[in-house]
């Protein structure tokens, strides 16, 4: 499950969300991140959105300095009566002191239901999120998080309505299981796993920043309310049902939590001279991979293991070459071995290399399977034996199998605006979030594909 981004997508909160991209920006050895819109943390942060990197009635100054925050009222609150009349009654959850956060009752009231219709231009297998809602200005979603369930995939959202952020966490058939309001606090988008769900907020006051994170079965959503024991605000979270990456503000920190010791550790700049900038790990089973910087623009491999709680290399390229990108689906590795970038923009040229899953570089085994796409940020995803990725300046998603390195390639409808997130990607589709909203695209209506030369 992934989550690139801190689900404050609001256009109130813009001053916010560019101040925390740019201090990112300013310590991180490489290609500028994607935005981080509106501050919604994780992978294009994000992109992403965090990524891809989260979403109360207070202005974006309100947030930032604390003012005009009430205290929390408590998990024993009685419910509030609904705004408006066909909304759910609310009940406050004591999350993190000085939010008001609350949950519904009905969630099916208080979040509308997903909804797909096809793509303007009729691209085939091409699918958009009816926004039914009303809603602010762009964006109005975050990258959402997505996870394979049964034929059908559950997913976690959030929504900028008129003046409020919400947070939803959606079953398969488009109903939500569970819905949260934001109204102080920048809320996390609900992290889905297969058997649990990470929730979140941070306090973002100059004087008093603060976060709080929770994880959930999902039978227990509606009365989560004790945090883990980590305070680390981030401008992105990835997760999986046992494992949480925090990306930290200073572009170059991560905290990984390991949910069976109830531990955390922060790695990256902040251990000493030695240590690399790490902008963002991806679980992956008892692992979490990602890239890390000496110098800039100079990416090599990393991974983190549950066993050792120590990130050590794990891939480093040839001279004048990078690790551009690394992901995994758990079953392989796949990187783009990739020309130095220029001036901070785009990689060189690129090839597509790939090896059976290893959580150490003396039991890697790499093989070259084509050229690849040249990137910026780092968008991309891997899953059941796929692997996304964006290359900006063609503006073109790459899909590739990694059985055969089969390709594929497609673009999002113009309209929808630029490509912020690849939240996902299985052997049926790919998921792509946009400044419009979001979008799906099934991989078998891409025609029959390229094969690797």
């Amino acid at each position: 499950m992934r989550h690139n981004l801190l689900a404050s997508l609001a256009a109130h909160a813009a001053p916010l969300f560019f101040s925390l991209s740019a201090l990112a920006a300013s310590c991180s050895p490489g290609p500028p991140e994607p935005p981080f819109a509106d501050g919604a943390g994780g992978h294009p942060t994000t992109d992403g959105a965090a990524q891809g990197g989260t979403r109360g009635s207070g202005t974006a100054s309100e947030a930032a300095t604390g003012a005009g925050v009430p205290g929390d009222a408590g998990p024993d609150a009685t419910s509030d009566a609904p705004e408006h009349p066909a909304d759910s009654a609310w009940k406050a959850v004591s999350w993190l002191d000085g939010c008001q956060i609350d949950v519904a009752d009905e969630p099916e009231k208080a979040l509308p239901p997903l909804r797909w219709e096809p793509c303007s231009g009729g691209a085939p297998g091409c699918t958009s999120l009816a926004i039914d809602w009303d809603h602010d200005d762009y964006p109005r979603t975050a990258s959402p998080s997505v996870v394979r369930w049964n034929d059908g995939y559950r997913v976690g959202l959030y929504i900028r309505r008129l003046g409020e952020r919400r947070t939803g966490v959606y079953e398969t058939d488009g109903r939500p299981l569970a819905a949260w309001r934001h109204k102080t606090c920048i809320p996390t988008v609900p992290a889905v796993g297969h058997e649990r769900v990470w929730l979140g907020a941070q306090r973002v006051s100059v004087e008093a920043p603060a976060s709080a994170y929770l994880v959930s079965a999902y039978g227990d959503l509606a009365t989560v309310s004790q945090p883990i024991p980590v305070d680390m605000p981030s401008h992105g979270l990835e997760a999986s049902d046992d494992t949480l990456v925090l990306s930290g503000l200073d572009g170059g920190t991560i905290t990984i939590y390991d949910r069976n010791s109830n531990q955390a550790g922060v790695f990256g700049l902040t251990k000493g001279g030695d240590a690399p900038s790490l902008g963002q790990m991806f679980p992956v089973g008892d692992s979490a991979v990602g890239v890390a910087f000496f110098e800039v623009n100079t990416p090599e491999a990393w991974i983190w293991n549950r066993q050792t709680r120590a990130a050590e290399p794990l891939l480093r390229a040839p001279s004048s070459r990078v690790i551009a990108d690394i992901k995994s689906d758990g079953q392989t590795l796949v990187w783009l071995e990739a020309g130095p970038a220029s001036d901070g923009e785009l990689y060189g040229p690129s090839t597509l290399w790939t090896s059976p899953f290893a959580a150490a570089s003396e039991a890697l085994v790499p093989k070259s399977r084509r050229p690849g796409p040249r990137i910026g940020h780092r968008i991309s995803a891997a899953g059941e034996g796929f692997y996304a990725v964006y290359a900006i300046g063609e503006n073109l998603i790459h899909v590739y199998r990694l059985s055969d390195a089969l390709h594929w390639s497609f673009t999002t409808p113009p309209e929808l605006s630029t490509i912020l997130d690849i939240a996902y990607v299985d052997a049926r589709e790919v998921w792509v979030w946009v400044r419009g909203g979001v979008v799906r695209q099934a991989i078998s209506e891409l025609g029959p594909g390229d094969p690797a030369p």
